[in-house]
C-alpha cells in the first residue's frame, strides 16, 4: 500500500459561514491539512453559478441555465451581440473572488491566533477559469467578445487577492472543470474550436493565469468532470485527457505546480486499473517539481470502495494525498463526518 500523507480539501464545504467551514475541517482532519479553503459557503457553494448574475446587466446574453446540459443557442445580429458588450463594459465585472477570499483570510487569522488552524498551514482560494462562467452562462453568439472581458476582471481579482493577503499565507488552485470537457470533446461547444486547436488554446489561456501568480504563493491544479445534483457531464473511461493536459503544463508552466489533483469517479471501478495507467507518464514531472499528487478517492459510506481505488492507485505511485472528488457543497452535513473520518483512516499526518 502507497503512504498516503495528507488530505487535501478541493474548496467547498456545507457550513453556514467560513468560520464553521474551517473549524470543522481542522477538528475532523486533524494533523491532515497542507491548506484550508474557507469552505465556499453561501452563494458561492455551487461552484460558479453565483457568477452567471453578473450578466444580467445584458440580460439577452444570459443563458436558460440547467445543470448537466447545454443551453440552446439564440439567434443574435451583429447590432445585437455589439449592444450587449457595450452594455457590459459600461457595467464593468467585478467578480467577488478577491472580496470573499480577504474577507475569509482574516477569519483564517483569527482562527491561527486561536490555535485552531496550525502554523504553516497555507489559505487556499479556489478560482475557475474563463470557460467555466462564460462558456455555462452566456449565451454562444458572445462568447468571444466576452472571454476577454471577463478573464480580465478574474485576473483583477487574482492580483487584489496576492496584493491584500500575505503570500507565505496563500495558495492558489485553479478548478478545472469546463476546461476538461473542452479537452475531452464532451458537453459545450468552445467557440474557438473552428478558430483554434483546442487543446492549444485552453493551455495557453491557463499558461495566462498561472503568469499572474506570483513565485511565493502556491499554486494547484484540480481537475473535474462536474458535480451538478452529484452527477458528472462525462464518465472519463482513463486519466488520459488530464494527465495529457498536465504534462503540458509542466512543460510550460513558469510557476511551480505545487499539488495536482485526479479525480478517481465510481464509474471506474470495474476498470481502475486501465483508469489510472496513464498516470505513470506524469510520475517524473511530479517527481521532478516535487509536487503534491492528489488522488479524489475518497466517497462517502464508501469506505471498501475507497480502499480498492487506493490500492489501485498504489501499484502505480508509492505515496500521495487523498481527497473527494470534488469539493462538499452540496454534500449534506450528516454525510461529511463520514467523509472525514474515511480520509483519517486511511492517511497519516502531514508531517
Amino acid at each position: 500500500m502507497a503512504t498516503i500523507k495528507g488530505v487535501h480539501l478541493v474548496g467547498s464545504i456545507q457550513a453556514p459561514d467560513a468560520e464553521s467551514a474551517m473549524r470543522t475541517v481542522c477538528k475532523g482532519l486533524p494533523g491532515r491539512l497542507k491548506r484550508i479553503p474557507d469552505g465556499e459557503t453561501g452563494s458561492r457553494n455551487y461552484f460558479t453559478l453565483w457568477q452567471y448574475y453578473l450578466f444580467k446587466v445584458a440580460p439577452q446574453m444570459m443563458v436558460s441555465f440547467e445543470d448537466n446540459k447545454e443551453s440552446s443557442k439564440k439567434e443574435f445580429s451583429d447590432e445585437e451581440v455589439d449592444e450587449g458588450i457595450e452594455q457590459l463594459k459600461k457595467a464593468g465585472i467585478n467578480t467577488g473572488y478577491d472580496e470573499a477570499a480577504i474577507e475569509s483570510y482574516a477569519v483564517f487569522k483569527k482562527l491561527r491566533e486561536q490555535g485552531v488552524i496550525p502554523q504553516g498551514v497555507r489559505f487556499q482560494v479556489g478560482l475557475p477559469t474563463v470557460a467555466s462562467v462564460v462558456s455555462v452562462f452566456v449565451e454562444a453568439a458572445f462568447h468571444e467578445n466576452v472571454y476577454p472581458i471577463y478573464e480580465e476582471a478574474l485576473l483583477r481579482a487574482l492580483r487584489n487577492i496576492q496584493d491584500q493577503i500575505p503570500h507565505k499565507d496563500l495558495a492558489i488552485q485553479l478548478d478545472l472543470a469546463v476546461d476538461t470537457a473542452f479537452w475531452e470533446g464532451a458537453y459545450l461547444t468552445p467557440w474557438f474550436k473552428d478558430k483554434f486547436n483546442v487543446q492549444d488554446y485552453v493551455t495557453d489561456y491557463l499558461l495566462r493565469m498561472i503568469e499572474h501568480i506570483d513565485q511565493d504563493v502556491e499554486l494547484g491544479i484540480h481537475n473535474c468532470y462536474g458535480d451538478m445534483n452529484h452527477r458528472h457531464w462525462f464518465e472519463p473511461t482513463s486519466l488520459r485527457a488530464v494527465v495529457d493536459r498536465g504534462l503540458r503544463l509542466f512543460d510550460k508552466s513558469s510557476h511551480k505546480i505545487n499539488w495536482f489533483h485526479f479525480p478517481v469517479p465510481v464509474s471506474t471501478m470495474a476498470s481502475l486499473e486501465m483508469f489510472l495507467a496513464p498516470l505513470s507518464d506524469l510520475l517524473p514531472q511530479l517527481k521532478e517539481h516535487d509536487t503534491d499528487l492528489v488522488l479524489g478517492v475518497v466517497q462517502y459510506d464508501d469506505e471498501e470502495g475507497t480502499r480498492r481505488r487506493i490500492e489501485a492507485a498504489s501499484k502505480i505511485v508509492s505515496e500521495f494525498q487523498i481527497s473527494t472528488e470534488c469539493g462538499w457543497g452540496r454534500t449534506p452535513e450528516e454525510e461529511i463526518d463520514n467523509i472525514m473520518r474515511i480520509s483519517c483512516e486511511f492517511s497519516q499526518p502531514v508531517s
